[in-house]
């Protein structure tokens, strides 16, 4: 289980996932999600995968993505500030990080896709018919 979900821009691009208080939990989660990410993708790879954001009972939301009718990942504890940022930056660059981080030292959360390149880039899909 995770200690939250945290969120950061990475040069505009959101970057967002679990957060941990241990780094070997952290490392483990992110691995784990890649894997589970690299069986919905098809030859080529690309893989259709639909990003949702389901309320709580606690006012927080619990970011979910869906492939195939198959839960990939669901990580609840959204706050509503970093809801309404993560869908901002998100809209604008179409693309977005899905990846753990991980309390530093000073603690800071800091992204695994920063310290050890684990991530998973998800890519908005254009309009059909548009470029």
């Amino acid at each position: 289980m995770s200690d939250g979900i945290a969120m950061a821009l990475i040069n505009d691009v959101p970057v967002i996932g679990a957060r941990f208080s241990q780094r070997e939990r952290a490392l483990a989660e992110a691995k784990r999600l890649t894997e589970r990410v690299a069986v919905f993708v098809k030859p080529g790879g690309e893989a259709t995968v639909e990003v949702n954001f389901q309320a709580q009972s606690d006012g927080r939301y619990t970011l979910q993505l869906h492939s195939t009718g198959e839960t990939i990942v669901s990580i609840p504890g959204l706050d509503e500030l970093t809801l309404w940022r993560f869908k901002k930056a998100y809209g604008f660059k179409k693309m977005f990080i899905l990846t753990c981080f991980v309390y530093s030292t000073d603690k800071e959360a800091e992204s695994l896709v920063e310290t050890d390149g684990l991530g998973v880039v998800i890519y908005k899909p254009a309009p059909t018919g548009k470029a």
